[in-house]
């Protein structure tokens, strides 16, 4: 039981459910295109990931994105190594095909948001009520978030202690001369 937790805590739900839903997805694509799905084939997965790129994967002929793409063929990988079977990424069929997608469809990089400024948070913290719960409340989270240099995903799983709940991220304890933050990250504690 407890190596079956640890191999859970090696990948998120997320990952998980994403990596199954990409297998499916790639298994349906070989049953309607009459190929096999087992041993790995990586002129097979070249094709399909071709497919992916132009829409013709699924019938309502939408193309997926660049990293949905990526994603995917990590998924296939991984599948394919929990089956014993590893998959080469590296093969040309696919290495080729994937540098070209790549090329061809990648978006340009996202622009960066500008940081905010101390002066634009004292303008946020000035429209909170100050009178209620609520107002208090979102006080404290935008002010712990900026004095942490906080996602907004790092603030809304934080808990109010460290046991408090079973998925917190991490939790805030007060102490006499501040506070003091535990977040769960990639790579560990911080």
């Amino acid at each position: 039981d407890r190596a079956r937790d640890y191999v859970e805590a090696a990948s998120s739900a997320n990952t998980r459910r994403a990596y199954a839903s990409d297998w499916k997805h790639f298994a349906s694509w070989c049953r309607r295109q009459s190929v096999e799905i087992l041993p790995p084939d990586p002129q097979v997965v070249g094709l399909y990931i071709t497919a992916c790129a132009s829409g013709a994967a699924t019938g309502d002929k939408r193309a997926n994105s660049v990293s949905t793409i990526e994603r995917r063929l990590s998924s296939l990988t991984w599948n394919y190594a929990q089956r014993g079977q590893p998959l080469d990424r590296k093969d040309r069929h696919i290495a080729t095909v994937i540098a070209g997608i790549r090329n061809r469809h990648a978006a340009p990089p996202p622009r960066q948001k500008e940081a905010i400024l101390p002066e634009d948070l004292i303008a946020m913290l000035e429209t909170l009520d100050r009178g209620s719960l609520r107002g208090l409340r979102d006080r404290a989270m935008l002010l712990l978030g900026f004095a942490g240099g906080l996602r907004r995903s790092e603030v809304v799983g934080l808990d109010c202690g460290r046991d408090q709940t079973e998925d917190g991220r991490g939790w805030i304890e007060i102490l006499d001369r501040g506070l003091l933050v535990t977040l769960r990250g990639k790579t560990g504690w911080r």
